[in-house]
């Protein structure tokens, strides 16, 4: 069924929001103030999503032809996740600004929050950004072994020849492997492989099939702006886009020497990025956790290579927050948490409101975990938000870092 649309606001994740009869529509690629035609694919109690057929009044938003396409025997195809591709990379960081005020006010419920949310870091490039990529093989319905990302359904394989969004190096390296019959007999249906590209180390080819992930690699080299170069697992967590990466490490590192804590811990701290960091810039005492124990082995070898004192631990950070928590003075101590997209474990929020510190930084890639945790800390009355900033770290998709302050209330 084709219906008129007007589109009202873009919501998390990029699909415009319109309201009609009584129901809300989300229709992808399309823009606040469109008026647009929609067929209804996907019909639900509480809302209808929708595709475009076609734009009455196209957006100045709105770019004369996307940008993260792929051609393809059936035509010109988004690349998966570029939920933005259509529009210009200004009116994108309009959009995730709105989305975290929103965020921020109606489920956080802080009342200022519009005060609080400053410029973001605009990432230099919009494409040929990202240094790792990861592929997944499957046939195709014509039999053909097809590599690249799963589609919308996430059950369907498109098959990417080059990403938009790599690096150059990862696609020119992507393009040697696709030419080499070798590579597809090794590859098989079923599997994943994931590049990355280090200025270091160049491009890695890293297996991801489950009877090679236990593989142990050599580590890559990764440059920071605080401690230099630091060594991180082949298959560890590291920012995609390295100009913001070293941005947001900048902008935390600096937000540590305004509050000058004397003790500090690195709660989900990875190869202890954070943790080094603030112990360059003189905090006295850094404790980091981390679950994983290749991430936490490289970043007590990083810390013993920059003769730098911090202690990094392979413990939960749900396990050891509350411990950890109390055995920090009284006063000037602070923590950092860098949790994943999935946000704070209830034990860590709790410690947090149980034992205070006095500044805690949250490093978020999901703003809706992020404003769920904070309702819990800042609704807990014990802290505020002083600060929020958006990192513009993957362009052209619906994701976005943010990095909070928040300060204990009496203080």
């Amino acid at each position: 069924m084709i219906v008129p649309l007007s589109i009202e606001s873009i919501a998390y994740m990029g699909a415009g929001v319109a309201r009609a009869d009584g129901c809300v529509h989300f229709v992808h690629e399309t823009c606040p103030g469109e008026k647009v035609a929609a067929e209804i694919v996907l019909e639900k109690k509480s809302f209808k999503e929708a595709r475009v057929v076609s734009v009455e009044n196209p957006s100045c938003d709105r770019l004369a032809e996307p940008d993260c396409r792929i051609e393809t025997d059936k035509g010109s195809v988004r690349v998966p996740g570029c939920v933005y591709d259509h529009v210009t990379h200004e009116a994108e960081l309009r959009y995730k600004h709105d989305q975290l005020l929103s965020f921020l006010t109606r489920q956080a419920k802080i009342e200022n929050a519009a005060e609080l949310v400053g410029g973001p870091f605009v990432s230099p490039k919009t494409l040929h950004y990202r240094n790792k990529i990861t592929l997944h093989s499957s046939h195709g319905a014509d039999g053909r072994l097809l590599l690249g990302y799963f589609g919308d359904d996430n059950v369907s394989i498109i098959d990417i020849p080059q990403c938009p969004l790599a690096v150059t190096q990862i696609n020119e390296e992507l393009a040697a492997m696709r030419r080499d019959k070798a590579f597809w007999r090794w590859l098989g249906p079923d599997n994943s492989v994931s590049l990355r590209w280090t200025e270091a180390d160049g491009v890695v080819v890293i297996p991801e099939s489950k009877t090679e992930q236990g593989a142990e690699l050599p580590a890559l080299t990764e440059n920071t702006p605080i401690v230099g170069t630091l060594k991180v697992p082949a298959r560890g967590f590291f920012q995609v886009n390295p100009e913001v990466g070293t941005a947001l490490v900048s902008y935390v590192t600096g937000i540590v020497q305004e509050c000058a804590p004397r003790e500090l811990l690195d709660f989900y701290c990875g190869v202890g990025v954070f943790g080094l960091s603030a112990s360059k810039v003189k905090v006295h005492k850094v404790v980091g956790f981390d679950s994983g124990r290749s991430v936490i082995r490289l970043a007590n070898l990083n810390a013993r290579s920059k003769g730098l004192p911090t202690r990094f631990f392979c413990e939960y950070s749900s396990r050891v927050a509350s411990r950890a928590l109390g055995q920090l003075p009284k006063n000037n101590a602070m923590a950092i948490v860098d949790p994943p997209r999935a946000g704070l474990e209830k034990e860590v929020t709790a410690a947090l409101v149980a034992t205070p510190v006095d500044n805690l930084v949250y490093v978020s890639c999901s703003p809706d975990t992020l404003s769920r945790d904070l309702a819990s800390l800042v609704g807990s009355g014990v802290y505020k938000v002083r600060s929020t900033r958006i990192f513009d770290m993957f362009p052209r998709t619906a994701h976005f870092e943010t990095v909070v302050l928040m300060s204990r209330v009496d203080k």
